[in-house]
Parts: structure tokens; C-alpha cells; sequence
């Protein structure tokens, strides 16, 4: 049996109040012989104390990651500090926090921090990961390694984000230890089922024009349909001098294996290609796609309604939205909408958290109704468990 339960704040001026808040929310809570405690917060919380002095005060090992924007059945908000804990007497959690990720070290970085947990916890059912979000090492990248080492067991998770445009806040922390560059793996060993949702674009927001990918590397796409990338953009008068634009019309990426198709933002667009927020393999088929509001709070209601019926006809004991941040940027001036969306749909059915992502880590399922680990972009993810 696994239990989760939940507390926050939007203390961010006084610690001690901060601290208290939680603490009495918890005050009456069981816990049994195994809890990890997970915190999605607005980075001042980590910049002030707050979470050094929570994770003093509590009595269990806790991980997180700075985000902008969180909630929980109680309650949500951009600047929220949210705390989900999972406690049971049967299902164990074994974390570790890596050394700094460069990408001089990364695979053995990567390697370490693996080794380390599944030394102390093999075969476990669930991997989740909480990564830093840098401007050299992607979370595609991270993804890959990790699906390498685990022989594709389920991994679910999120990068840290933050208000600046330099991820200079954007901290990971494992109890008392917070840093920009490391990661942390926890993996959960016992009889859980997660079951994992996405949703990225409605289909009336996929833009008719579709191609397939004739060339790349990773997540590189040099070209499409036999042209250069940059060619094949003007073919369908996109003009690619201006990023800001065509980095609001996503690739939606069809890889033909029977997965739902995934979204990836082009970061950076030149005469080597498009660099994307995803690998996109030779053969996959592409179509640009719009992110709107409306687009937003349906694929939200979708994610949520498909998770939510599978509890009613299956049972869980909690459930986890990752949603990406730009969604959220997508809705100004009404930057919470989506979180309120969802507080009033799940309402109190089933204990939840809410984390917004630099990078969404999701599973998804193939033909064979295999899980197949995949890194998104702009998309509503869910696990139940």
C-alpha cells in the first residue's frame, strides 16, 4: 500500500512562517516505514533558507527542484512552494543526487548517480528523475543515457526551471545539498503500476503541411524531405532569420511505432539544421503545429480526463502533472490558468501534484503497448500510480 499526501505554502517572506505552514499541515499525517518527500518551488525558496530549514524540520529524506509554478489538491500558484510526500510500509525509495554535470564528464556523471541507487535498489518499477536544465547538456541527452543503463525500465520526471533566460536559479536539491548542475534519481522498488498521459497539441492547431525526415543526428534535423533544413523552410514560407517565430510553431513528430505523437520546440535553426528538444530519427514524419490558449486548456482537460477515468475503472493512490512551462507563458496575462484548470477538475479525487517543467520526461506506449521512454516538449504529462 502506498500512501501520498500533500502540503504548501506561499510564504516566501518569512522562512520560519514557511516552515510552520507545512509542518502543521503534516502534523497529523501517518507515516509508514518508507517516505520520500518531493518539493516543485519558486527558487527564492531555495535562495532564502527555506528549504534547507524545511528539510531540517522533517522527518524523511526529501528531493526536488526549483520551478516556476506548482500546486496541490489544496491549492496552487507560480510562486507556490508544493510538497507531495509518498510514504508505505512495502514500497521502498532509494534517492541519490550526482556529481555536476559537464559535458566533459557526463557519461560517467550519469553512470555514478545510476550505479549508485541500483547498488542499493535494483530492478525497481519506477525511475524518476529530477534534471538541471543547461544551455550545454540536454535532457533528450540525459533521457537516453539513463534508458541505456536501465534497459528501458519506466522513467518519469521533469528538469528544473526557473525566471531567467540563463537557468541561473534553476537548482536541484536532495535534502540540505542544492546545485544548478546536478541530478537526482529516485528510484521506487515494490508493487506500484504507474501508468503514464500525454497531450501536446489539439489537432485543429496541427498545421496541414507535413514532410518526413531524410537526414539528422540525435536531435539535429539536417533535412527534410532531401533538403536542407533551412531550404525546405523556405519552400513553405517560413522565414527562419526570425528564431522567435518559428520557435512558437513546434515540430509534432510522428516516429510510425504507434506512440502518441511527440512535440519538440527548434531551439536553434541554421545552415547544419534545426536543433530540437528531442531526438527525431531518419523516417519520422513532421508537421508544424500552433500552441495557443484555447490549445493549451483542452489538451490539459484531455491528459486529465483520460488519468482521471482510468482511476475510476482501475484505482490509484496518486498522481503526478508535469506540464511544460512555456504553456503556462503561452496563457499571459491569465499565467495560471492551467494550473486553476486542473485544481477544479481533479478536484479532491485523488491526491495529486502539479509540477511545470524545463523538459518533460514521459513514457509512452508503442504498437505493442510497450513502454517507450520519450523527452517532450510543450506537452501535458501525467503518471498514476
Amino acid at each position: 500500500m502506498l500512501t501520498m499526501f500533500n502540503a504548501f505554502t506561499n510564504e516566501i517572506d518569512d522562512t520560519e512562517i514557511a516552515v510552520e505552514e507545512i509542518t502543521t499541515q503534516l502534523k497529523d499525517k501517518k507515516l509508514g516505514k518508507n517516505t520520500i518527500g518531493i518539493i516543485a518551488c519558486y527558487f527564492e525558496f531555495v535562495e532564502n533558507g527555506t528549504i534547507t530549514a524545511l528539510c531540517n524540520a522533517l522527518p524523511f529524506d526529501v528531493i526536488g527542484c526549483a520551478v516556476q509554478g506548482s500546486a496541490v489538491n489544496e491549492g496552487g500558484g507560480m510562486e507556490q512552494l508544493s510538497l507531495t510526500v509518498l510514504t508505505s510500509d512495502k514500497i521502498t525509495f532509494t534517492s541519490a543526487i550526482s556529481e555536476p554535470l559537464h559535458p566533459e564528464n557526463f557519461d560517467n556523471a550519469v553512470e555514478n548517480v545510476y550505479n549508485e541507487v541500483a547498488n542499493s535498489a535494483p530492478n525497481p518499477s519506477l525511475i524518476f528523475l529530477l534534471g538541471p536544465i543547461t544551455t550545454d547538456i540536454s535532457g533528450h541527452s540525459i533521457l537516453k543515457k539513463l534508458d541505456q543503463l536501465s534497459n528501458g525500465l519506466p522513467i518519469f520526471g521533469t528538469l528544473s526551471n526557473d525566471t531567467s533566460l540563463k537557468y541561473e536559479s534553476s537548482y536541484v536539491f536532495k535534502n540540505n545539498e542544492q546545485h544548478l548542475r546536478k541530478m537526482i534519481l529516485l528510484f521506487v522498488n515494490g508493487d506500484i503500476k504507474p501508468r503514464f498521459y500525454t497531450t501536446a497539441i489539439t489537432a485543429r492547431n496541427i498545421l496541414r503541411q507535413s514532410a518526413v525526415v531524410t537526414e539528422s543526428s540525435d536531435y539535429l534535423v539536417k533535412k527534410i524531405n532531401d533538403m536542407p533544413v533551412t531550404e525546405y523552410f523556405k519552400s513553405i514560407g517560413v522565414q527562419t532569420s526570425k528564431l522567435a517565430a518559428v520557435s512558437m510553431l513546434p515540430l509534432l513528430v510522428d516516429f510510425d511505432d504507434g506512440t502518441v505523437p511527440a512535440a519538440y520546440s527548434m531551439y536553434d535553426i541554421s545552415e547544419n539544421g534545426a536543433y530540437c528538444g528531442g531526438a527525431i530519427p531518419v523516417g519520422a514524419f513532421i508537421a508544424f503545429a500552433e500552441i495557443d490558449y484555447n490549445s493549451v486548456i483542452e489538451t490539459a482537460e484531455t491528459t486529465l480526463k483520460s488519468a482521471l477515468d482510468d482511476i475510476e475503472k482501475n484505482g490509484a493512490n496518486g498522481m503526478i502533472a508535469i506540464p511544460c512551462l512555456t504553456r503556462s507563458l503561452v496563457l499571459i496575462p491569465n499565467i495560471d490558468d492551467e494550473i486553476k484548470k486542473t485544481l477544479e477538475i481533479v478536484g479532491n479525487r485523488i491526491p495529486f501534484i502539479l509540477i511545470y517543467s524545463g523538459g518533460e520526461i514521459c513514457p509512452t506506449y508503442n504498437k505493442q503497448h510497450e513502454i517507450v521512454n520519450r523527452f517532450h516538449n510543450l506537452t501535458y504529462t501525467i503518471m498514476v500510480f
